[in-house]
């Protein structure tokens, strides 16, 4: 009896201990993108420590003395500054409800703290609140000591909806620091206006649709990857972009426009494509002054 008490106290100790070390890692890049959502949502990741580290997060956040004071008062309250807190950033978008999965430093005491004290409550370590848009609701739990899961949905309790899996496809994850994997469904809307919704129209053919951003040669690119079903699905969706870009061209040059590189008509009609097999590639260089103008609001 002796030795079997023995045996199971070892076990005991030995699951626990699996338990704990599984809850003390973090998760990888992959991991805090498998823990969304998956279905028809458009996902997008954040790699903010390489931003931070080439100083394109400065270029992009601008200066701190012009952030909004509602983020300065929620910096104060919760001790999460995204300039110096935040690693990584995984989200999903879904049906007008937002999930995302960040890895950082947080403190934990004070996020507890700043949803009692805005109408909120928490229940064990998942805490909710009211948004601020109507019939929605912020709601997030540590899912690892150094990951925060949050949702901005119409359950109060959307945080649920996050938390480690397997996905039955993996996500392909692109090396530059910022990308966004698009649902091809979507990229048909009309909504998205004439000139977007020419050139996003032809990607509405292809199975998958990855965006991403990252340094080129001569400052940084715009990289398009999307796989299509057939080879002969891919050459037409190439001949497609390529017809758009030509298109956008001859009209500025009708109304004697020339491309602005500081602007959306100089990133689109700077725009190549090429294909391989069932996969097509685009890249659109971007200037230094486009990011900053996109930062400033001033994209046109």
């Amino acid at each position: 009896m002796r030795n079997i008490a023995l045996i199971a106290l070892l076990c005991a100790a030995a699951a626990g201990g699996t338990y704990y070390w599984r809850k003390s890692r973090t998760l990888d890049s992959v991991q805090l993108i498998e823990s969304l959502p998956q279905a028809r949502a458009t996902h997008v990741f954040i790699d903010v420590d390489g931003l931070r580290r080439t100083g394109l997060l400065n270029l992009i956040a601008g200066a701190k003395s012009a952030e909004d004071p509602d983020y300065k008062t929620f910096v104060d309250q919760t001790g999460l500054d995204y300039r110096t807190d935040l690693d990584a950033v995984a989200a999903a978008f879904s049906e007008g409800n937002t999930y995302l999965a960040l890895r950082g430093r947080f403190a934990w005491k004070k996020l507890e703290a700043y949803a009692q004290t805005h109408g909120g409550k928490c229940v064990g370590t998942s805490c909710s609140m009211p948004a601020t848009r109507a019939g929605y609701f912020i709601s997030y739990l540590p899912l690892r000591p150094s990951v925060l899961a949050l949702a901005v949905s119409t359950d109060e309790r959307g945080v649920n909806m996050i938390g480690p899996q397997e996905w039955r496809k993996p996500p392909h994850l692109p090396s530059e620091p910022v990308w966004i994997s698009v649902p091809t469904y979507a990229l048909s809307d009309t909504n998205l206006g004439a000139g977007t919704h020419a050139f996003l129209e032809p990607l509405s053919q292809a199975q998958d649709v990855t965006f991403a951003v990252g340094s080129a040669p001569k400052g940084f690119q715009i990289r398009l990857e999307a796989a299509c079903a057939t080879p002969e699905i891919a050459e037409l969706l190439t001949r497609r972009l390529s017809s758009s870009t030509d298109l956008l061209k001859k009209m500025l040059e009708r109304e004697k426009m020339t491309p602005n590189p500081n602007d959306l008509s100089g990133v689109l009609t700077a725009g190549t494509f090429s294909q391989q097999k069932e996969r097509v590639t685009g890249t659109w260089p971007i200037e230094r002054g486009f990011i900053e103008s996109l930062a400033g609001g001033k994209v046109q």
